[in-house]
């Protein structure tokens, strides 16, 4: 077998046969190591940690984008009609550091090759201690600190920091906040002296190693995770395909408020400015005052007084006196045709029939059917009592989009 050792006991015999020394299990590992180098890793942002924006920020350098979450906001209140679709948009960014980070380790773990004792080279320190311990992490064993947990509280267990807040604000107000949470301190944390693990060789042969030169390894732990990609994360509404990933926390959902078409009857009040065109129907009483020019035919039954030029035919049955040369008297009972020329005052109780070309004005109380085109501008205020059907903002709301934070597993 072959892997980093631990001090087995505190005696280490002669003759070059060491009686003392053992492997490290993963158990061991997680035990002690995983919990001070995940501790380390949680305490200072850098190469593998998470963080998300403020709304519409900017990444902090080296943070590249692991995926967003956008909080959409109806332009429109609850209740408003007509109403549009419009929405103001806030972006939140999540992004995790991909950098390298500076190896500064102060020691080499010490291990076996199954026949020698050597120090471990940085690939074995990669593959039989950091895969370890970041399984360990990812696995949220009690011993460790460093995950990442979304949700709108802090996870049971240890301590959680919160890295950001993401809102989903409505139009009417409502607002639901989630937070990015990073375990700082382990739920359980372990003995000093309990598989205090990673020997290293010193003047007088071996020890074991301090806490101080454990916490130098946390660079290759972080470089580890990008390298590999376990330990990797993204927003993204279902898991990747490539690898094996699993949801950490709550889903983010944006909520917006539903627009759809809504009936409505009772009072309307408002300014009517526009042109109106339809047909109108209906009984018109009022008086109607216009020039009217055309013929007019009716039974003429009041006193006309005025001069008539025209021929007079009918019983003359007065007294008619001529003179004729002399004197001639007696009545005449016969009949007149002739021109009159005369002014005549009199009841006439005939037809009438001319051209009327003045003004006519009368009272009008009967049936008008037609077209009336005209603009109308000033204020209406009226019950309406139809059906009014149109885009209106509900109470009710969709989920437009839905993100998860997923963690790379394997």
């Amino acid at each position: 077998m072959a892997g980093p050792l631990k001090i087995k006991t505190a005696d280490i015999t002669s003759g070059g046969i060491v009686d003392g020394l053992q492997e490290l299990s993963a158990a061991e590992l997680k035990d002690y190591t995983a919990n001070i180098i995940t501790t380390a890793f949680a305490g200072t942002a850098g190469t593998g940690s998470v963080e998300v924006t403020s709304a519409g920020g900017s990444l902090t350098t080296n943070f590249s984008s692991i995926g967003t979450f956008t909080n959409r906001v109806l332009a429109a209140e609850v209740g408003d009609h007509p109403a549009a679709s419009s929405t103001t948009q806030v972006v939140y960014t999540f992004g995790q550091n991909g950098s390298t980070a500076t190896d500064s380790k102060s020691f080499r773990p010490l291990r076996s090759n199954g026949a020698t004792i050597e120090e471990s080279t940085d690939a074995e320190i990669d593959t039989e201690i950091m895969d370890d311990l970041i399984n360990a992490m990812i696995t949220d064993d009690a011993n460790t600190a460093g995950q990442y947990w979304l949700a709108a509280s802090s996870p049971s267990g240890g301590t959680w920091v919160n890295r950001g807040q993401v809102d989903d604000t409505q139009t009417d107000g409502t607002t639901v906040s989630k937070y990015l949470w990073q375990k700082t301190a382990a739920t359980t944390v372990p003995a000093g002296a309990t598989n205090r693990t990673l020997t290293k060789f010193s003047a007088d042969g071996v020890r074991e190693a301090t806490t101080s030169e454990l916490q130098s390894l946390t660079a290759r732990f972080r470089n580890r995770i990008i390298s590999n990609n376990v330990g990797t994360y993204q927003i993204v509404a279902s898991a990747p395909g490539t690898g094996t990933w699993q949801q950490k926390g709550e889903t983010l959902t944006d909520q917006v408020k539903d627009i759809s078409n809504q009936n409505y009857s009772g009072g309307y009040t408002g300014a009517f400015t526009g042109a109106y065109t339809s047909a109108y129907t209906g009984a018109y009483t009022g008086s109607y005052t216009s020039a009217y020019s055309g013929a007019y035919t009716g039974n003429f039954t009041g006193a006309y007084t005025g001069y008539y030029t025209g021929y007079y035919t009918g019983a003359y049955a007065g007294t008619y006196t001529l003179y004729y040369g002399g004197s001639v008297g007696g009545n005449f009972t016969g009949y007149y045709s002739g021109a009159y020329a005369g002014a005549y005052a009199g009841t006439y109780s005939g037809s009438y029939s001319s051209n009327f070309t003045g003004s006519y004005s009368s009272a009008y109380a009967g049936t008008y059917s037609g077209s009336y085109n005209r603009a109308y501008s000033g204020s209406y205020s009226q019950n309406f009592t139809g059906t009014y059907v149109g885009a209106t903002v509900q109470s009710s709301s969709s989920t437009v989009e839905s993100k998860k934070l997923f963690l790379r597993i394997a």
